[in-house]
Formats: C-alpha cells, structure tokens, sequence
C-alpha cells in the first residue's frame, strides 16, 4: 500500500469520500498509480475487482498519454488526480497543464477487418470511452481537466 502522506483522503460528507494524488509527469509514476488504484481507492471504497481493472486501465491510459504527448520537451509538471466516490459512484478528475486535448473529441476508432490490418496501439481513448459512464472535459486556467464517472 503507498503510504498515508502520499495521498490524502477525505471525508466531505457521511457517505463520501475524496482522495488526492500528485504525479510527476514521468513515466515511472505509472507504478504509483496503479498501486494507488489496487492498493487504496478499491480497498478504502470496497470497490469490486471488475470495477478496479476498469479504473486502472483508463487512468493508466489517460495519464501515460499525458506523459508520452502532453509537453512538447521534458518538463517537471505535475498531474493532479482526484477521486470521489458516493452512492454507489466514482468521479475522477485528472488536471494537468498539457497542450490542450480532449480525449471525447478523438475521432472514433475503425476497427479492422482482419488481425493483419491491424496497428499496434491506438486502442487507448476506445477504451477509455468504452469503460467509462460519464466524461467531461474542460480547458480552464491554462489547464486540461478531464473528468469522469463510473458506476460500481
């Protein structure tokens, strides 16, 4: 488990919580995240194993692709995540300070015909959008702020 100083959780109101993660925009805060994802968001808010696979897999896609494409030369930014969880919900909302993108308004994916007229890669933002009940997205103060909601 990360230790309790590398998040912060809150309880806003009697059935809702609101944990707070910062990464570095660097591709080994990978591990962190998905440690954070496994270890406490589905521990502290008893979140199924199904619904946790869903949760890792787009917040690792989300912010590996801010990592990989969101600064055109290595920066030392910061990726804000928060989560919420009420009644049965998660929120998540992902901020950082990126070249402007908006991952609903990517162009749908054509999927190939056949295995050999397919390209490694590019499944990302299908996948996100496939798990996903909810997403907003919103360019505010020079920020990216993508935020998402998936029911338990």
């Amino acid at each position: 488990m990360i230790a309790a100083t590398d998040y912060d959780l809150f309880n806003t109101k009697e059935h809702e919580m609101l944990c707070h993660l910062t990464l570095k925009n660097n591709v080994d805060e990978l591990n962190t995240l998905s440690a954070w994802v496994n270890d406490n968001i589905a521990t502290l808010f008893k979140i199924p194993e199904k619904t946790t696979f869903k949760i890792d897999l787009v917040l690792t896609e989300l912010i590996s692709n801010i990592i990989s494409y969101a600064y055109p030369i290595e920066c030392d930014s910061k990726i804000e995540i928060k989560c919420r969880y009420w009644q049965d919900n998660i929120e998540i909302e992902i901020e950082d300070s990126g070249s402007p993108f908006n991952p609903l308004a990517a162009p749908d994916l054509v999927l190939p015909k056949t295995l050999a007229d397919a390209d490694i890669g590019g499944l990302g933002i299908h996948l996100v959008r496939h798990y996903i009940d909810e997403g907003n997205y919103q360019r505010k103060n020079d920020k990216n702020i993508f935020s998402m909601r998936l029911k338990i």
